[in-house]
């Protein structure tokens, strides 16, 4: 893709014809995280760890609900009270199964834990839960402190991400502001949910394929499983960065298709052999296409809102991205792309959501490392590039580096 002053090729990292010349000195990349790092931080402990602290309606799930999963497995989910006594309402059922998850790898049975079951698929999202359990505290701050150390790795990953594709550092900070202050790191990025870690291990692969070093993804698809099955995300869009470089002859196809091949099969053993080991669970939770549930989502506001809120930014300016890259190469051409394969995919799962429970922001979170670079890219020209320009910032910050 096309940037100021020299272009970028594509996701390689190269300008102006060097291979992999980072735009960004890394004493301007460090303070640009320190302050993003600052920003999460503030934005994030609105929901910190679920603590009710600010009297704002954040939570829209009702005080209490009964799903029958299966014949003997009936949930009342209700508020929830952590060993310290501190009670968290409302809650959805995401939240209990990982606070429950926490309590039972320390060992709490499962009789006297706040739930009727264990159910897949949280059972098998619970290495957050496995992390967190291991930190001396209640079972949602210790949640709440995981996923803010998650949230803060993943946008350091994709700042070097940003620069190792070469961008420059207003770029750099103008794409990272846009992902620090989204509506998922503030919402979700610090409560007791469990994406966090597994968009900081998407952006580590795009920093891997970033610097390219596809053969470290395979380890990463292989134990990254118990975060969530999503982290296979990562593989259409490997696959696509595999074939853009054999494209552009920078590799055989026997070194393109070779890191692609080892991550599939590393992530695909990880599922079986992780399902043997994650706790056994005692019922799915129903997740299929339901009518109601699709006439629902798309009827309510405010999760409608919710969606443009958090997707919204990224959809739009990565679109406004692509569509100019279209215009030089060609609509095809210009999706043949890792970044844009990444989004797409990230759609396609907010999609099955919407069918099937629930129309959520949250999920779209996985595909903002690979938005953040169609962001960027955006910023590196036209008006988007003279309006950075002449923003004045401080000396301190941001040092002349074009």
């Amino acid at each position: 893709m096309g940037g100021a002053g020299g272009g970028v090729s594509e996701l390689t990292g190269s300008v102006g014809g060097s291979e992999r010349v980072p735009r960004v000195p890394m004493g301007t990349l460090v303070r640009i995280g320190v302050l993003l790092t600052l920003v999460v931080v503030v934005i994030g402990s609105l929901n910190f760890a679920r603590y009710d602290w600010t009297g704002l309606p954040l939570n829209r799930a009702p005080m209490t609900a009964t799903k029958d999963v299966s014949s003997r497995c009936v949930e009342h989910i209700g508020p929830y009270t952590t060993e310290s006594g501190r009670v968290v309402a409302p809650v959805v059922v995401d939240e209990q199964q990982y606070m429950n998850l926490v309590e039972l790898y320390r060992g709490v049975p499962r009789e006297d834990l706040q739930l009727t079951c264990l159910y897949d698929p949280f059972t098998f999202r619970s290495g957050t839960s496995w992390i967190a359990h291991l930190l001396p505290f209640e079972e949602g701050l210790s949640l709440g402190i995981t996923n803010t150390v998650m949230t803060l790795l993943g946008l350091w990953l994709v700042l070097l991400a940003l620069r190792a594709q070469g961008l420059d550092a207003r770029v750099v900070l103008a794409a990272g502001s846009v992902y620090a202050v989204s509506w998922n790191v503030f919402f979700f990025g610090t409560g007791v949910l469990v994406d966090s870690s597994v968009v900081a291990a998407i952006a580590l692969c795009w920093w891997l394929l970033s610097t390219r070093r596809p053969w470290l993804v395979w380890p990463v698809l292989l134990l990254g499983y118990p975060l969530k099955e999503t982290v296979g995300i990562v593989l259409p869009a490997m696959a696509v960065w595999a074939w853009v470089e054999h494209r552009e002859g920078r590799r055989s196809t026997a070194a393109a298709a070779g890191p692609v091949i080892a991550a599939a099969v590393a992530f695909v053993v990880g599922v079986a052999a992780w399902r043997g080991i994650l706790p056994a669970p005692d019922a799915a939770w129903p997740v299929k296409p339901n009518l109601q549930n699709t006439l629902h989502n798309i009827g309510d506001v405010v999760s409608l809102g919710s969606f443009a809120v958090g997707a919204g930014p990224f959809l739009v300016l990565g679109f406004l991205a692509y569509r100019r890259e279209a215009r030089r190469s060609g609509w095809v051409r210009a999706a043949v792309d890792p970044a844009v394969i990444g989004v797409l995919t990230a759609l396609g799962i907010c999609f099955w959501s919407a069918i099937t429970v629930d129309l959520t922001p949250r999920l779209f979170w996985i595909g903002t490392p690979f938005a953040a670079t169609l962001v960027a890219r955006w910023f590196s020209e036209g008006r988007p590039r003279e309006w950075i320009d002449g923003l004045k910032l401080p000396a301190s910050l941001i040092t002349s580096d074009r």
